[in-house]
Parts: C-alpha cells; sequence; structure tokens
C-alpha cells in the first residue's frame, strides 16, 4: 500500500507540472494566438504527454531499462484514448458550462477600475474535468498495462513519508 501511495504522490507531482505545460500550450495558442480551441487543446495534451512520459518512467515508475521496447506503442495507445476522451470532455463542457469569467480588480477613489487578472471560468472548468479524467485514466493505464512488465530499479529511495 505504501509503494501505490508514492506512486500516486509521484505521478501527482509530474501530473501538476504536465497540466501547468498543458494549460500554458492551451492558452497561448486559444487565447493569444487565436488558433483553433479544439487544436489548441490538442496541442496541449500531446505536449504534456510527451513530458509525462519521461519523468514517470523514471521517477513514478522507476524504470532503468535503456529500451522503450512495448512500453511506448501501450502509452501511446492509453494517451491516444485518454486524448480522445480529454478533447470531448473539453468541447462538451463548453457546451454546457455557461459562459462566465473570473477576475480581480482594483477599484481607485477616482472610480478607475484596474483589472489584475481575468480568466474565462467555463474555459477553466472544462479544463479542470478533462484533466481529471485523463489522469485517473492514465495513471490505471500506466501502472497497470504501459510499465507493469519492465524491470524496476528495486531501491526507491524517494523520502515521502506514508502513515
Amino acid at each position: 500500500m505504501k509503494l501505490v501511495i508514492k506512486q500516486i504522490t509521484k505521478f501527482f507531482i509530474i501530473g501538476v507540472s504536465a497540466v501547468l505545460v498543458d494549460l500554458i500550450v492551451y492558452y497561448a495558442l486559444s487565447d493569444l494566438l487565436k488558433i483553433n480551441i479544439d487544436f489548441s487543446k490538442a496541442a496541449g495534451f500531446l505536449i504534456g504527454s510527451v513530458y509525462t512520459y519521461y519523468l514517470n518512467k523514471k521517477w513514478t515508475w522507476r524504470h532503468t531499462e535503456k529500451t522503450n521496447k512495448g512500453m511506448v506503442g501501450r502509452f501511446a495507445i492509453i494517451y491516444a484514448i485518454s486524448f480522445i476522451f480529454n478533447i470531448l470532455i473539453n468541447k462538451y463542457s463548453l457546451v454546457f458550462i455557461p459562459d462566465f469569467e473570473i477576475a480581480s480588480s482594483v477599484t481607485f477613489a477616482n472610480k478607475d477600475v484596474m483589472t489584475l487578472f481575468s480568466v474565462k471560468g467555463d474555459k477553466f472548468m472544462a479544463f479542470f474535468f478533462a484533466t481529471v479524467f485523463s489522469a485517473v485514466f492514465n495513471f490505471l493505464g500506466q501502472k497497470y498495462w504501459v510499465f507493469s512488465g519492465a524491470t524496476s530499479d528495486p531501491k526507491d529511495d524517494t523520502k515521502i513519508e506514508v502513515s
């Protein structure tokens, strides 16, 4: 049980950083460069997927094999399925979640308003729902299929306290 909690913790840490990569690409392409939202979501997801493969292989699953024989193919299948659901969940969440904005602003004494930040709340929530589904699916797929048969480093010296 302690091993599984360590794996979930490591997967979560890598996942959060991968989500940030995904989110930055998604927003940069869709909001700053005005590229199609589905393409932007797909690009962010794919870049985050490559990032997470290498980090999870080395740190979460502790695989020391130099070859990626079979693992890359299985990983690609898991992430292809996750990719499709990620885009669909994002797309249909945007249909069902009302358009709203989360903003913070400062109003000065002279009634001037300065916006500190502004985020489309519906886009953020759709991204969140798509990401949660993908994270659970990807963890289970990696643990029980992608990396299950590879040789692991028997000494995992990562210090994650589990009581």
